[in-house]
């Protein structure tokens, strides 16, 4: 993870964040000088989703062999490129979807068939990036995993920021707190355990799988990491269960967990397969 001027891999990291970063910028800075309270208020309850994922590394920290800098490349990939790529990609594929089968089909199924794709393969793509990166310093399968959740995170934060902003501009009340707290329940509360970071989690376990065994098979396994990801995406973002079959708010909790617990459960079955697969991570001792 040091510098090194001469490394493409560095150079395209550099380039993309801050390219992304700067587009990031231009689209949220106005609505947040516009409405400070508010969008304070979105930051700090939105950059609650790192707490989990914050303990979850702690808790296999000794078999960790990636640096603190890469989880923090991977968190901010996840908050630019990620979100700008997919912002763009996502608007793309809609609009192609709504040329081929009518503007009504689009709008209901683009968030099936559009948004997951566009949004794993760009959160995979960091991963690989921060993999090649600190190529050597992965050990195991935890550490993609860890990684993944990072690159999550970062996206999951930025999407919950903007939607509680874009709520707060189209309720037309000022700068008020309380379109923000609605989604933050809606989005953060309901849907934020299983969402982007969990996702992620899974595709970083299949990429670490894959850079350290370093096989054919290995590189399939990735591979379908990311496809299932996908599906699994698709189907959280599907209207399958949305209404919670009639049976009111519990019943809507109970679809949302019907949908979102099996990639919860994915990552807490790798986590643990990984903690016995994978020995504590010998470091040198420090010098007295």
């Amino acid at each position: 993870m040091r510098l090194d001027p001469a490394s493409p891999v560095q150079w395209t990291a550099v380039l993309l964040i801050g390219a992304a970063g700067i587009l990031l910028l231009y689209n949220t800075l106005p609505v947040a000088l516009a409405y400070p309270r508010a969008g304070t208020t979105a930051l700090v309850l939105f950059s609650l989703f790192a707490i989990p994922f914050w303990w979850l590394r702690g808790r296999v920290a000794d078999r960790l062999a990636l640096p603190a800098g890469a989880l923090a490349i991977g968190l901010v990939w996840g908050a630019t490129v990620a979100v700008m790529t997919s912002l763009f990609g996502s608007r793309a594929l809609h609009g192609l979807l709504a040329t081929a089968y009518g503007p009504a089909w689009a709008e209901r199924w683009s968030p099936v068939l559009a948004a997951p794709v566009v949004e794993e393969v760009v959160k995979a793509a960091g991963v690989v990036l921060v993999v090649a990166m600190a190529w050597g310093r992965v050990r195991g399968v935890l550490d993609g995993i860890v990684l993944g959740a990072f690159c999550g995170v970062g996206f999951q934060i930025v999407e919950g920021y903007a939607f509680a902003m874009s709520s707060t501009v189209l309720n037309r009340a000022g700068d008020v707190v309380e379109p923000v707290i609605a989604v933050f329940i809606v989005r953060g509360v309901l849907a934020g355990l299983w969402s982007h970071a969990v996702f992620t989690a899974i595709v970083g376990a299949g990429v670490a799988f894959a850079a350290t065994r370093r096989t054919a098979r290995s590189v399939w396994v990735a591979v379908g990491a990311l496809a299932g990801v996908i599906v699994l995406h698709a189907l959280w973002n599907s209207p399958l269960l949305r209404d919670g079959l009639g049976l009111g708010a519990l019943g809507v909790l109970a679809g949302v967990m019907l949908k979102g617990l099996p990639a919860v459960l994915i990552v807490w079955w790798l986590v643990r397969w990984a903690k016995r697969a994978e020995a504590p991570v010998e470091r040198e001792p420090e010098a007295i």
